[in-house]
This record gives structure tokens, C-alpha cells and sequence, in this order.
């Protein structure tokens, strides 16, 4: 339903459009804030069975069915009715969770309480869209409905700020998310139902004054116009299909007949699934390598952090995802769908490469430590536990601050590329420091160890893949699922494109773990750079038209 290029602005629209967009993208913000909960839950998991076990327990299957059920909903009874139905799953979820802290501790209970949400997130994840694209102007669609996305980003940035480790308090934070779903479903009785599905169900008179909330006088009639117009060029298709009296199945059936709708659905689904193929969520158990070699997590425990955790996907999930989503209104403006998607795959390419050179010749980033540099340079502020230990000459900087809280250590002078040089275990002062060290000109820490001269291309680098990333494929297959299909069919094919979503995101999950334990973060950026190259790309030339 895009607009034609020579369409005029529409300048004289009533400020309840905006709010209702806003309004609408209250959905945006919880499917963010479930989606931090379920990245920060995965992403703290270290093997295949708690990943499995967290599937259950997170509600990730309800999400699944409920986008699969949602779109269904919404060519059955409506938009506006659907978002309504998702707040108050997503609310009845939220009261379980506070009966749980309250009352209770059950296993079951959290289970249940996280499937009432996902069921009503995995709704609203694709409903959200499709009832703002469908009230917007057509040449001001895609940047209207981007602001649902902005608003996601924020549900992500908001979980990650509150999330923490203890059990208790975690279900207080996912319990949260019905307020948002509670004040949406009160706003959204003062909004009508979606104009588009209104004229398809021969409620003219209905769809009529849906338009007169939100447009001028002297628009409404234009705007009629227009959406009896799309709705004819979408349901009239080069097959000559008719959908009039049919029932649902039949809808699904006769539109799946035609080639312009397969094909449709094909491109709608293939983004969903490559969203998570190539996105941040496959870098989910890289991330904390890079970010160790970066400097933003210490890497002097082994295992991440809830803190850690915390700052990672703050950054990588939720601040890029805001900034990509402004990108992403700025730019559509300016070049399109199909241009934009085009040009941040190849900067995500870029950019997957580029870190995979820097893997490859980045040194071995832990130093050992040096007996010579210990003991002749620093002989009477070396550490104890260093001295007497037995396998002295297997330590390394990890090793040495691990082994006291006295300990630190103090860097070497010399790097090379492909080497590995020693430094020296030292005795911390009070102050924290080393006067010994820092008297040379070395480097002292007690925390982190690894050093690498690609730190900061590195850190700039993984910072322009997110931001590339969430420009394009984290927005736009969500964009154009929202406006593709025939109205008849479109709550039903864009609700089992978003199931496609879903279900990825879970594979990709369990992938990921898999092949970073077998190969390692270089082996993933190699194999997100494979299907960066061929499976979107062949994607976007062959299968995606002109938008």
C-alpha cells in the first residue's frame, strides 16, 4: 500500500493520527521489553539444556503461537480488537508474576505467567504495525510506522536498566510489562477500528468516520478515495481472485493461488527468518568475547556477569536499536525500502568481514607471566602467592588475579602482532595501584587482562554492524509484512511470517551456542558473512520489488 510518488503531503492531519500512533506503538515498547527479557535470560544460559529448559520456562513458545493465532484474529475480528485481546493477556501474565512474588514460588506459575505475556507480545508484535500502517497516509506510512520500533527499542533499553539477578525481583521487572498493556487497552476505546478492514467487511459508513477521527473535512473524502483505490489494486490481482463471501480458509486458499501473493509471502517470511540469521541475535554468545577484548566487560572471570550482561546489551541491543530506528524514519524519507535494506546489508557485510580479519590476525590477548620480569625487575614487590606457588610457570595475568586480592598486574613494554610477551605479578598497594609499575611507565590493573591492538577498530566496528543492522533488517521486515499482503489475508500471512520470526530467534539461539563452542566468534562472523552475501542478497534482487 505504498502511495504513489506524486501523492500530495498531508499537512492538514489532526493530531489524533499522532496520537494514535503513539498509542498503537504502547505495543512496540512491551514486544521490546519481552524481547530484552528473553535476550537477557538466553543470553546468560551456558548449555543446551538450560536453553531448552529457558524455551519453556520464558514463554517463548506462546509468542509463537500467539503471532500464528494473532493473525488470524485480526482478519476474523479486527485490529483494534486484537491489540485488546494481547493487553489483556499480556495483564492477566503480569498479575501471575505478582502473585508469584507474593504468594507463591512455583515453577509452574512463572511458567504460565510467561506465556500469558509471549502470547500477547507474539499478538501485538504484529498487530502493532499493521493497524498504524493501515490508518496512515500512504506516502507517510513507512516513517509513521517506524515509531512503533523507536518505542520497542526503549522497552529494550528499559529492561536491561532494570534487570537483575535475584529470582524475586525478576519477576517484579517482567511483571512490569502489564502496565504498559493496561494503559494501552484503556487509550485504545478512544480509537476506532482499522478503515481498511472495515471497508473489506462492507462497513462503509464505519470506516467513514474511523477517517473523520483522524483527518480534516475536506481530507476524508480524499483518503476514502484512496483506500478504495489500494484496497482494489491489492485484492484485484493479476489472477482476477475473488474474495467476496468466501470464509477464511477460503481467503487463505485462493490468495496462496496466486503468484504475486506467493511470492509475496515469500520475500515477507525470508526477511523474518534472515532478520535473525544474520542479526545480533546470532552474535548473542560472541558478544562477550568482543566485548572483553574491547574493554567494556572485565575479563577476569571467565563467566559474564549480570552487570556485565547488563552493559552489553544496554549498548549492542537497546541504545543501537534506538538510534537505528531514527536512522531508519530519516532515511526511508530519503531512499526507500528496498534501497535502504540494500545498502545496510552490504555495510553489515562490511563490517562482519572486517571483524573477521581482525580475528584472524588479532595475538593471543592473555600475557603470561614472566619469571624474569617478576622477580630481577620487580624482585621485592612481586607477589606472594606468585613465589610460592608450585606451577608458577604456567601463570599467566588471569592466574595472577585470581589467585590474591593482593595481586595485580603490570604489563609488559613489548607487543607484537602474532606474539605473546610477559609481564609481571605484583603486590597491590592500599591505594589500589603500584608504584613500582606506574614508576616504569607500565600499564597496572587488577581487573582486566587483555590487551589487543584492534581494541578500539574492533569496538567501532561492532558498533557500526548493530547500527547497520538495526536501520534495516531489525525494522523493515516488520514494515513490509505490515503492508504487503491483500487486506483479506494480510492479519493471517503476517502473522505466520512474524511466527517465522519467533521460531527463528529460538534456532538461532540454540545454533549459536552450539557453533560458538565448536568454532568460536571468528567461525560465526564467517558464517553470518555467507548468508549476508547469499541468501539476502539473492533475496532482495530476485524477490523484493521497487517500495
Amino acid at each position: 500500500m505504498d502511495g504513489e510518488k506524486g501523492e500530495e503531503e498531508h499537512e492538514t492531519l489532526r493530531p489524533r493520527l499522532f496520537y494514535l500512533t503513539l498509542t498503537a506503538s504502547i505495543g512496540g515498547l512491551v514486544f521490546g521489553y519481552y524481547i530484552g527479557f528473553i535476550t537477557a535470560r538466553f543470553g546468560m544460559l551456558s548449555d543446551v539444556r538450560s536453553i531448552l529448559r529457558e524455551t519453556i520456562q520464558s514463554g517463548l513458545i506462546g509468542a509463537i503461537f500467539g503471532a500464528a493465532i494473532g493473525g488470524c484474529f485480526n482478519d476474523c475480528f479486527g485490529r483494534k480488537r486484537s491489540i485488546l485481546i494481547a493487553d489483556v493477556l499480556i495483564i492477566i501474565g503480569g498479575q501471575l508474576h505478582l502473585f508469584l512474588v507474593l504468594f507463591s514460588d512455583k515453577y509452574f506459575t512463572e511458567t504460565v505467567g510467561n506465556m500469558f505475556i509471549a502470547f500477547g507480545v507474539g499478538m501485538v508484535s504484529m498487530t502493532s504495525p499493521l493497524y498504524i500502517s493501515e490508518f496512515s497516509p500512504p506516502k507517510l506510512r513507512d516513517i509513521i510506522v517506524s515509531v512503533n520500533f523507536i518505542l520497542s527499542g526503549v522497552g529494550k533499553l528499559a529492561f536491561f536498566y532494570l534487570y537483575v539477578e535475584s529470582t524475586r525481583t525478576s519477576n517484579y521487572i517482567i511483571a512490569l510489562a502489564g502496565l504498559p498493556a493496561l494503559f494501552q487497552f484503556c487509550l485504545m476505546f478512544l480509537f476506532p477500528e482499522s478503515p481498511a478492514w472495515l471497508y473489506k467487511k462492507d462497513r462503509e459508513d464505519e470506516a467513514i468516520k474511523a477517517l473523520e477521527n483522524l483527518y480534516t473535512c475536506c481530507e476524508v473524502d480524499k483518503e476514502f478515495d484512496a483506500f478504495k483505490l489500494s484496497i482494489r489494486r491489492e485484492t484485484i490481482d493479476e489472477d482476477e481472485i475473488s474474495y467476496s463471501g468466501s470464509s477464511m480458509f477460503s481467503k487463505i486458499r485462493f490468495a496462496w493461488s496466486s503468484t504475486s501473493v506467493r511470492r509475496q509471502f515469500i520475500v515477507g517470511t525470508g526477511l523474518q527468518v534472515v532478520q535473525q540469521l544474520v542479526g545480533l541475535n546470532a552474535l548473542i554468545y560472541s558478544s562477550p568475547s568482543i566485548n572483553r577484548i574491547t574493554g567494556v566487560v572485565e575479563p577476569s572471570d571467565p563467566k559474564i556477569d549480570i552487570p556485565s550482561m547488563k552493559e552489553l546489551l544496554a549498548g549492542t541491543h537497546g541504545i543501537a536499536s534506538i538510534f537505528g530506528s531514527f536512522f531508519c524514519t530519516l532515511c526511508l524519507a530519503n531512499f526507500g525500502k528496498r534501497k535502504l535494506l540494500c545498502r545496510s546489508i552490504y555495510s553489515m557485510l562490511g563490517a562482519v568481514l572486517v571483524l573477521s580479519f581482525m580475528y584472524i590476525v588479532s595475538p593471543n590477548t592473555t600475557e603470561v607471566v614472566s619469571r624474569s620480569e617478576s622477580t630481577i625487575y620487580f624482585s621485592n614487590n612481586t607477589c606472594l602467592s606468585y613465589i610460592t606457588a608450585p606451577d608458577a610457570a604456567s601463570w599467566d595475568c588471569l592466574t595472577c588475579l585470581r589467585a590474591s586480592s593482593g595481586c595485580g598486574f603490570c604489563r609488559g613494554t613489548h607487543y607484537n602482532i602474532l606474539g605473546r610477551f610477559g609481564g609481571a605479578c605484583l603486590i597491590t598497594e592500599s591505594n589500589g595501584t603500584s608504584q613500582a609499575c606506574t614508576q616504569k611507565n607500565r600499564f597496572w590493573s587488577t581487573k582486566s587482562c587483555e590487551y589487543n591492538i584492534f581494541k578500539e577498530p574492533l569496538g567501532m566496528t561492532f558498533t557500526f554492524f548493530s547500527l547497520s543492522y538495526s536501520v534495516s533488517l531489525e525494522i523493515l521486515p516488520w514494515i513490509i509484512n505490515s503492508q504487503m499482503y491483500p487486506i483479506e489475508v494480510r492479519g493471517v500471512y503476517g502473522g505466520i511470517a512474524a511466527a517465522a520470526n519467533w521460531t527463528s530467534f529460538l534456532i538461532v539461539v540454540v545454533l549459536s551456542f552450539l557453533l560458538t563452542e565448536i568454532g568460536g566468534p571468528l567461525f560465526i562472523f564467517l558464517l553470518i558473512s555467507l548468508f549476508l552475501f547469499i541468501i539476502v542478497l539473492w533475496l532482495i534482487k530476485l524477490f523484493l520489488p521497487e517500495t
